[in-house]
């Protein structure tokens, strides 16, 4: 019964939420589509999706552990490099990441109302596997993303897993962040798949860990390593699922 209540209760108060906030929405779309205006550190958008984030958690009956070892300032621009293991994993990012954050974002997601409208507001990139040409573009705006001051998260991946197990990372997918010189934050998400479970319509509810490692400065290393990057930061968020706790 529990279960059925918290689902009910979440859908109802998250499309008057959706309502509410549609005004907001409107008025960011119109702010960077006619004025050329982007989400910078500290804006209203890192305050609305931040907040966002949260009250799914909450409201999915979800409690979350949060250990920050990445050693940043909130106003440096990273990139974080995750895990993918279920739904939740976007709201807990967005409400524990501790920066404003945009999105590589596969590009299925661009066509769902509302959800695509707001991820465009934060600075999302819909990645299109398909047109080669239009990735080099892509890539492109995520660099300038992280040059703006705008931290981006990346799924290796490529989609989410729905287990502890993480999948192959898809090759050269932390290269951006030696592009636009900036920093990567390997990120551990761990038991976010058991928040809502593939195959089950309700929200058991649960406890998830988010683990932010110290930062990897892509500059700093040595040829060798600069040319295993991929895998030094799989093994840094595989390191986080298997340690205890």
């Amino acid at each position: 019964m529990i279960p059925f209540l918290r689902t009910l209760f979440f859908f109802v108060v998250f499309w008057l939420h959706q309502l509410l906030i549609f005004p907001l929405l409107v008025f960011f779309l119109a702010c960077k589509r006619l004025a050329g205006c982007s989400p910078r550190p500290g804006s209203k958008v890192h305050f609305i999706t931040r907040t966002w984030g949260r009250m799914i958690c909450a409201l999915g009956g979800v409690s979350i552990t949060v250990h920050d070892h990445s050693g940043t300032d909130p106003s440096e621009s990273v990139l974080f490099v995750s895990n993918h293991q279920g739904d939740f994993d976007i709201p807990v990012l967005l409400a524990f990441s501790g920066k404003p954050i945009g999105f590589v974002a596969k590009k299925e997601l661009s066509s769902i109302p509302l959800v695509a409208q707001w991820m465009e507001v934060m600075g999302c990139i819909f990645l299109d596997r398909d047109d080669r040409r239009k990735q080099v573009e892509q890539i492109k705006e995520t660099v300038a993303n992280l040059h703006a001051g705008l931290s981006m998260v990346i799924f290796p991946e490529g989609t989410r897993s729905h287990s502890s197990q993480m999948a192959p990372f898809a090759k050269g997918s932390v290269q951006v962040a030696v592009r636009a010189g900036v920093r990567i934050v390997p990120v551990t998400l761990k038991d976010t798949f058991s928040l809502y479970p593939k195959g089950i319509r309700m929200f058991p509810g649960g406890h998830a860990s988010v683990i932010l490692h110290p930062a990897m400065d892509p500059a700093s290393l040595e040829a060798e390593e600069k040319a295993q990057l991929q895998d030094l930061v799989r093994e840094q968020i595989q390191a986080g699922l298997d340690a205890e706790g």
